[in-house]
């Protein structure tokens, strides 16, 4: 029987091979280049627009405020609530 080539077999590991140092400069450049756009994001005045039309867009209006107290009020109640209401309710029967 022939012996096997071991020169022609896949590496378990990366470590160590050419696509183990192109992996890790491409890692490399993408952490680069997204941690240097983020600073131009964050510098610019578009962005500063950018959040005041955001923050205007996801602000309750008056309306909605009042539709999420409706919901609240048919909430259950805890039992220092209730205890509360009845010490307020005898303190008005009172006066």
């Amino acid at each position: 029987m022939d012996s096997i080539d071991t020169t022609k077999r896949k590496p378990r590991r990366t470590h160590g091979t050419p696509s183990f140092i192109y992996r890790n400069r491409f890692a490399y450049a993408l952490l680069a280049a997204g941690t240097v756009l983020f600073g131009i994001w964050s510098l610019t005045p578009i962005q500063r627009i950018a959040n005041e039309k955001l923050c205007e867009a996801v602000a309750q209006t008056e309306q909605e405020r009042d539709r999420k107290g409706l919901f609240e009020f048919g909430a259950p109640r805890t039992s220092k609530f209730i205890e509360e209401a009845i010490k307020e309710s005898e303190e008005q029967r009172n006066l």
